[in-house]
Order: C-alpha cells, then structure tokens, then sequence
C-alpha cells in the first residue's frame, strides 16, 4: 500500500542521514573531499561504460545513457588560435571506454596534433637531416622499421598513427582510389586484427607506397588480410624506385607459401647496394594469380 510504502522510504531516509553523520563524525570535511577526489580520480582511469547495458531489462541508469546520441560543445578560451574548428563533426565512440580515452580522444579532435602541423617540422624530417638513420629488424611487426618510425615522428611520440592516414606516406594501387575491398591506407595497418584490403586478382596488380624519404631497404614484412587461405600471394615482386616511374627489382618471389592463414605474417631479407641515394618509391607487384 501507499503507506507501507512511505514507511519504508522514511526509514531508509533516516538510515542514510544516520551514515552521513557518523561519517561527517569521524572524517573531517578536507579529508571527505581528498577520498571522494582520489575515488574520482581512480573511476576515470579504469571505470569502463558497459554501454551495452542500456537497452537491458535492469541496467536503464548510470553511464549506459552514453550510448544515446549526445551533443557536445566545444568553445575555445579567450584568445585561444591553436584549435581546429570541429562544428558539425560526429563523434564516434567504441562500445567500451573510459572516461581518460574519450578525454584523450576529444583533444585530438580539437588540438592540433604533431602531423598537422609543416612538414618541415616533423622530427622524422629533422633526424634525416642531421644524420643517416640504421633500422634493423627484430621480429615481425616491432618497433625497428621505417613506417613505425615515421608513424611515431621519429619515436618521440608513444602513440603510433598510421603515416598513409595523414599523409606522411602516399599509398596507390592499380586499382586507383577505389579498391574492392578495405582502404589504401589499411596495407599499414598495425592493428592486433588483420584487414581486408585488396586488389582484384590481376596478375599485375600492385600498392605503391611513396615514403617521402629515401631508404636502403634491408628487410620487408607482410601480412595475409584476414580472409581465407586461397587468397594468400604467392608470386610477387618488391620494387623500388627513385622517381615513382622507373622501376628496378629488388626480391623477386614465385610460389612463395609463407603467408598462409589468415593473419598470417612473414619477414623477408633483401640484398641489394647500400650507397647512393637509395629508394623513395617501393611497390609490391603481384606476378600471377594468387593462391
């Protein structure tokens, strides 16, 4: 009934002034307001927003609301210049999330980041400048080769972008712009989870990557797309170039069975000079169909 119902919500009400008095008893307002920070502080860095909880029978409270269509705005400080103007822009949000990711997210919508700024100013730019830079391989995927390091400005930065993205690399293809399947920029992709990026089975087929530097390349990796098996390459040819238009051999491979599975990975050696200029230019040219 309406009054047992009264009764009961007056008791926890009574209840609950009675636990905030002994609190406020036995912890000084100072310290109240150090603990409830710090357990702040704490939920922002490891609190993750089970989103996928909204539309459940008993989870229609809390930070599950996130997964409703929310609108931001962003205003810049007085005489603040350095911001990107994102009005209009959607934000897209992974499924879970903490609250330090969004807030790191955001600030790279609206701050400008290494890579938007001049080229001439990337530390990758500078370092070859100064001095030639050695790379040698460890395993497959780490952190010693040429896209990594453009990717991480030269490693001064701990978050790796993917070059072809922002424009660090041009990445084309014998497709042009539009591929069957996945993006030119996903063949640089470090992802945990292999794309699907692809041309069509043309024995000619080929991705081009212009590196805007010049390398003596020692070693190459791969990795199969996350397909299936029989359409793994078998014979293909790394080339280099100077100019983007005369090309020259540089590992030549026919009925090569490494790559394999799906997601499959696999590093080859390269011998070739190491004085000169080197190559700007390298191009995977596929020489027959396809497993």
């Amino acid at each position: 009934s309406q009054d047992k119902t009264m009764k009961v919500q007056k008791k926890a009400a009574k209840l609950h002034a009675a636990r905030l008095a002994i609190i406020k008893e036995a912890l000084p307002t100072a310290t109240t307001i150090a603990l409830v920070k710090k357990l702040l502080s704490v939920l922002e860095t490891i609190e993750k927003l089970p989103v996928y909880l909204y539309d459940s029978s008993n989870g229609g409270y809390g930070l599950q609301i996130l997964t409703k269509r929310l609108r931001f705005r962003l205003e810049r400080g007085p005489g603040e210049t350095g911001l990107i103007d994102r009005t209009g822009r959607a934000l897209k949000m992974e499924p879970l999330a903490t609250v330090r990711q969004l807030e790191r997210y955001l600030l790279k919508m609206v701050a400008k980041q290494w890579y938007d700024f001049e080229r001439s100013s990337f530390n990758f730019i500078k370092k070859l400048e100064e001095t030639p830079v050695s790379f040698n391989y460890q395993s497959d995927f780490d952190s010693e080769g040429l896209i990594y390091w453009i990717g991480t400005n030269g490693r001064t930065v701990p978050d790796w972008v993917n070059p072809a993205q922002y424009g660090l690399v041009v990445v084309t293809s014998s497709e042009g712009r539009n591929l069957p399947y996945g993006k030119l920029e996903d063949i640089l992709s470090r992802d945990s989870n292999a794309l699907n990026c692809h041309t069509n089975d043309d024995r000619r087929a080929w991705f081009a990557i212009d590196l805007g530097v010049w390398i003596h390349p020692k070693a190459y990796t791969m990795r199969h797309a996350r397909g299936y098996g029989r359409s793994a390459v078998r014979s293909w040819q790394l080339q280099g170039s100077k100019d983007g238009v005369n090309w020259v051999i540089l590992s030549e491979h026919s009925n090569d069975e490494r790559l394999g599975e799906p997601g499959s990975t696999a590093t080859w050696t390269i011998d070739g000079e190491t004085s000169g200029q080197g190559f700007r230019h390298v191009r995977i040219q596929q020489m027959g169909k396809n497993a």
